[in-house]
């Protein structure tokens, strides 16, 4: 496929930009970062980590605009409101080796026992 030069008015072409942003707009992005990954599963320490890292270019430059200190409190304030659910997937057969359904459930309706 041929590459076509884009024109300066093109409205497809990507354009970023920066914005000045105080303290409460970092505080903000930084709260969006850290619920983000708790609601992936991510706990103190990998949350902490993703902070630190400059791969993570927004959540490490609000690292390094708030310091650890407040990062830290977000961190734990995120983690108390979306972090302490834990999901498990199982398969149907897993599940039902697991628990098997009560005696009432649809499930087991009509069933009779065996040797009864």
């Amino acid at each position: 496929m041929k590459h076509k030069e884009t024109e300066p008015d093109d409205p497809m072409e990507l354009v970023g930009v920066v914005l000045p942003a105080d303290a409460a707009a970092m505080r903000d992005m930084a709260y969006a970062f850290a619920e983000e990954f708790v609601r992936m599963g991510y706990d103190r320490r990998q949350l902490l980590s993703v902070f630190q890292n400059p791969f993570y270019a927004g959540a490490h430059g609000a690292y390094q605009a708030l310091g650890e200190t407040e990062i830290l409190t977000i961190i734990e304030e995120c983690l108390n409101a979306w972090g302490r659910r834990t999901v498990k997937v199982l398969d149907v057969q897993e599940a039902q080796a697991v628990q098997p359904p009560p005696a009432s459930s649809p499930a087991t309706r009509g069933r009779k026992e065996v040797g009864a």
